[in-house]
């Protein structure tokens, strides 16, 4: 892929001019996934009509997290506990194929129309390892509750323990479908990735045993709302 991305530097450059306001574009997104939601803002620098390469920064959080009362209220044989919500900050290389504009009728102006545009890429996400502060599973295993005492407060302490063999490297492919109108275009996006938001948590363990049991999807999809403007 970055061979790629070299060459089509390199071969393509040699024919931009920068008097062709279409060669840079700037996008803004907001999507959902399986697990999380994300915010997107990114560039793209487009060597001919139908090819470029851009970049796009990603900053996604998870769904929910879940509070010491959570935990409190659970099984004391359970250590799923998280003090705050998932989330990452992805860098997101990509190609850029995009289809010329569809009229939709001879009032359109030339130029504007229905286009499709595909961003196959790679996602660079941190944190990498994160860690985590939990309540001390010995300390709670030595507090007795009577039954039908109802709910209760303890000060419990935590201890601090941190993901291992976290991924940060996945690959990404994007199709956009939207309208132009001008310099702008207004769009809806899918994306398909391996892509996980847990997998900087997901190998905490406290006594050997994972203290989550997030999701394991094989593929995360994303739909997501957006505008690019060129300039």
């Amino acid at each position: 892929m970055i061979i790629i991305w070299v060459l089509c530097i390199f071969t393509t450059n040699l024919f931009a001019q920068d008097d062709e306001p279409w060669r840079n574009n700037g996008h803004f997104e907001i999507g959902f996934s399986d697990d999380s939601w994300n915010l997107e803002l990114g560039y793209a620098r487009m060597f001919t009509r139908w090819l470029g390469i851009g970049a796009s920064l990603q900053v996604d959080n998870d769904y929910s997290g879940k509070s010491l009362l959570d935990y409190m209220l659970e099984s004391s044989d359970s250590y799923d506990y998280d003090d705050d919500d998932i989330s990452r900050v992805s860098l997101i290389p990509s190609l850029v194929f995009r289809t010329p504009a569809l009229r939709l009728s001879k009032k359109t102006e030339y130029g504007d129309g229905l286009l499709l545009q595909v961003e196959p890429g790679m996602m660079l996400s941190l944190p990498v390892n994160e860690s985590e502060d939990i309540p001390d599973p010995d300390y709670i295993s030595q507090i007795h509750v009577e039954p039908g005492s109802g709910i209760q407060t303890f000060r419990v302490p935590t201890i601090r323990v941190k993901n291992t063999d976290g991924r940060w490297c996945y690959w990404r492919c994007k199709t956009s479908l939207g309208y132009k109108i001008g310099q702008g275009f207004l769009y809806i996006a899918y994306n398909i990735s391996n892509y996980s938001i847990y997998d900087s948590h997901r190998n905490i363990k406290v006594g050997g045993k994972p203290i989550h049991d997030f999701p394991n999807r094989r593929f995360t999809h994303t739909i997501s709302l957006g505008a690019s403007i060129s300039f």
